[in-house]
């Protein structure tokens, strides 16, 4: 492996922001992930550690296997202990500004990183008592445990429609609204498609 010291992630979590609700169920005392890096891999930094379980949740979900980010991994990142209004950085759902000025701005990168950064939720699920948003950006859980490109095609072969409109919760879903397993998209994700800001502001 390589060292990186210049990248950004920092292991440092802020509690307090409502963007990070739902983290304390994967991250605490008790909980296995934290357990297993206590036991053995403390003598690295949690952002080295993170994102080696965020890389290693890519190759097992990935078919076959087969997208190993091994070679890719730089080490050498360090913790911060404080971090207040980290959470800031990220996008919010709100609109298409978020992706714009956060990505392309703030983090550097080109419109081909941003959409292919925003494919990651092709993985799991939005839990409304979390985060306000609920379902899976794919057509149902089982296809939500496999890093494709299913994401990608959810978005443009569906015809989405605006849920919760006028809430800070605002998204867009598909199909029957009222399905035990609803399928969602929200406004970043939609954004890579249409200019919704000029209509949902």
């Amino acid at each position: 492996f390589d060292e990186a010291p210049h990248l950004g992630q920092d292991g440092c979590l802020d509690w307090t922001s409502p963007s990070n609700t739902g983290l304390e169920t994967i991250w605490c005392d008790d909980c296995a992930l934290t357990k297993l890096y206590n036991a053995k891999y403390s003598r690295i930094s949690r952002a080295d550690f993170w994102v080696i379980a965020a890389n290693s949740v890519i190759r097992q979900t990935s078919i076959n296997q087969e997208l190993d980010l091994k070679k890719t991994y730089y080490w050498g990142r360090q913790d911060l202990d404080s971090c207040p209004g980290s959470a800031l950085r990220l996008p919010t759902t709100q609109g298409c500004q978020d992706v714009e000025g956060v990505f392309l701005e703030r983090m550097g990168l080109t419109w081909q990183d941003a959409v292919a950064l925003l494919g990651a939720h092709t993985l799991g699920r939005g839990n409304k008592n979390f985060s306000g948003h609920h379902g899976t950006w794919v057509p149902n859980d089982k296809e939500a445990q496999i890093f494709d490109k299913k994401y990608y095609e959810e978005l443009f072969r569906r015809a989405w429609f605006p849920r919760d409109e006028g809430t800070l919760h605002q998204d867009w879903t598909t199909g029957n609204p009222n399905s035990a397993s609803p399928k969602m998209m929200l406004n970043t994700d939609v954004c890579l498609l249409y200019d919704i800001d000029s209509k949902f502001p």
